[in-house]
């Protein structure tokens, strides 16, 4: 195929043929390293990642309060503040509710 044009015109190309130019040797990307991936980890994910561990090793359930409030229960002296327990489970509902 050729076009051929006005040197100058608007629109119009010069000389140009056909056909794909031939390839010249060492013409594309080479590289001798192999490729890797990688991964960048941000310091918000980093500092998740050390609470996540951090909260591995805390037990579930404190035993220590537990039978502290066990011996109380036995020697018939809990006497739990209503109040108080009122407002934690105030507090934790809320706290569920604006997770949700």
């Amino acid at each position: 195929m050729r076009i051929s044009g006005k040197p100058g015109s608007v629109g119009s190309a010069q000389g140009v043929s056909g056909g794909k130019p031939p390839a010249t040797p060492g013409a594309g990307p080479v590289s001798s390293a192999p490729a890797t991936d990688a991964v960048q980890v941000s310091s918000a994910a980093r500092l998740v990642a050390v609470a996540q561990e951090a909260l591995a090793v805390v037990p579930d359930i404190r035993m220590e309060k537990v039978e502290a409030i066990k011996n109380q229960l036995d020697a018939d002296a809990y006497d739990p503040d209503g109040e108080a327990v009122a407002e934690g489970l105030i507090k934790e509902h809320l706290a569920r509710s604006h997770r949700s």
